[in-house]
């Protein structure tokens, strides 16, 4: 029996115990005289139980200090025989004695580390920044084609991750999360546009993960229901019903956009035959939505779900369930809401897609020259306002041209479909995306 055991005996330390103390003790010797033999400093169980039987003379550096520092004596007084009579002058562990160089040194180190956190706090003025022009670019994709959004989004999302390694703190890795969120949702939205599926299910998959590490339900909800929009546009509408439904389960969302969600759902029901939860879902989208909104869906833009677009929505899910005289009213319903707009509000995205609504419900009863006149404003858009949505429609208005035996002859009926392939055959959905469309849906879907 030597010193060293009736001390850890004394103590009532076990290996464990033991170890986790000679480790701390290293690492302050570490800290101290910066000795490399200090580091990462480990020792066996059996080195352990050896030298406490007395059957190591002496270990060699850097276990004298080490031992030092924890008991206070040199490693000659703890390894020198003990007998069971000079029990009662063996003391305790003595508590390490700190000279004013480790209470400097202590002091030293923690400013040092709050220098460094508070140069990685970015100025709020710089988010606030961020965070205008991504709200700009939303509210702006009524006016400016999907391409210049696309560009535009995409340096927003570029200059969230880089400020992201520039900050830990955590609201404001928060505010940057949201808007690498946004942006990506946005990003996703024109991906669709210009026929860019699995870019776009990419871009929506990235934007559902940065509310998720936002803790941010809104956006959750957004990027899932976009989803859904997806799985439905690729003619997988059991898998866009399930989205939806998994996207109507998170928290915070507001009024415009549970009506959103309710459009969409509506949707994918129609797609799967679901006709009773269809209807349901219609109803839903139509409710008085009341004052409560969330951060998101107010921003406006490509976040907005206004009556127009519930109209619009609508109009295409009730083409899905052959109903045409209540189709064609909710697409008027949504020209009439746009109308009423001023000039400069008038989004280029959703009017385009009701008339082309409008006209497949009126081919439905068999008017003609009214589809000819409903269609004939979409047929002269510009080629970048083009979207993936509107030009599905179109074709789906082609296709009935061909196949009715009562236009089959008509010249009126002829000219609309030349019109209708000369429209598609520029359109940036055709030329960058699969170049065929199964089911009509588009943007205002979102």
């Amino acid at each position: 029996m030597n010193l060293l055991d009736a001390l850890i005996s004394q103590s009532g330390m076990d290996f464990r115990g033991f170890l986790s103390e000679y480790r701390r003790a290293a690492s302050q010797l570490h800290e101290k005289t910066r000795d490399p033999s200090f580091r990462n400093i480990d020792l066996t169980e059996k080195t352990f139980t050896r030298w406490r039987s007395g059957r190591v003379a002496r270990p060699h550096h850097p276990a004298p200090a080490i031992l030092k520092l924890i008991f206070g004596r040199t490693v000659d007084e703890l390894f020198a025989p003990h007998t069971g009579e000079q029990a009662q002058v063996v003391r305790a562990p003595s508590a390490p004695v700190l000279d004013e160089s480790e209470l400097s040194m202590t002091a030293r180190d923690a400013s040092t580390h709050a220098s460094d956190a508070a140069a990685q706090l970015l100025p709020d003025l710089t988010l606030d920044q961020l965070e205008d022009d991504l709200v700009g670019l939303v509210q702006g994709t009524g006016t400016k084609p999907p391409h210049t959004i696309f560009v535009l989004a995409r340096d927003v999302l570029g200059v969230s991750k880089v400020l992201l390694d520039r900050t830990q703190v955590p609201s404001q890795r928060q505010r940057l999360y949201l808007v690498a969120g946004q942006a990506s949702a946005l990003l996703s939205a024109c991906a669709f546009d210009l026929g860019a599926i699995p870019h776009a299910f990419e871009l929506a998959r990235a934007a559902a993960l940065y509310g998720q590490v936002a803790e941010y339900g809104p956006l959750q909800a957004y990027a899932h229901g976009y989803l859904a929009v997806l799985y439905y546009w690729t003619g997988k509408p059991a898998q866009a019903v399930r989205k939806i439904e998994e996207a109507r389960s998170f928290p915070g969302v507001g009024a415009t956009g549970k009506a959103r969600l309710a459009a969409i759902a509506a949707r994918a029901y129609a797609h799967r035959g679901l006709v009773e939860n269809a209807q349901l879902a219609i109803e839903e989208s139509l409710a008085d939505r009341g004052l409560v909104e969330d951060d998101l869906h107010a921003v406006g833009g490509e976040f907005d779900f206004n009556l127009e677009r519930v109209a619009m929505s609508n109009s295409s899910t009730l083409l899905i369930l052959q109903d045409g005289p209540r189709a064609e009213a909710s697409a008027r319903r949504s020209l009439e809401l746009i109308a009423a707009r001023s000039a400069g509000s008038s989004p280029l995205v959703v009017a385009p897609q009701a008339r082309a609504d409008l006209a497949s419900a009126l081919l439905m009863r068999g008017d003609l020259d009214g589809a000819a006149d409903a269609l004939s404003p979409v047929l002269g858009l510009p080629r970048e306002w083009r979207g993936a949505g509107l030009t599905a429609r179109v074709q789906t208005i082609q296709a009935a041209l061909l196949a009715m035996p009562t236009f089959r002859d008509a010249q009126l009926a002829q000219d609309l479909a030349e019109r209708i392939e000369d429209f598609t055959l520029v359109a940036p959905s055709h030329v960058l995306g699969p170049g065929t469309a199964r089911l009509a849906l588009g943007r205002g879907d979102s």
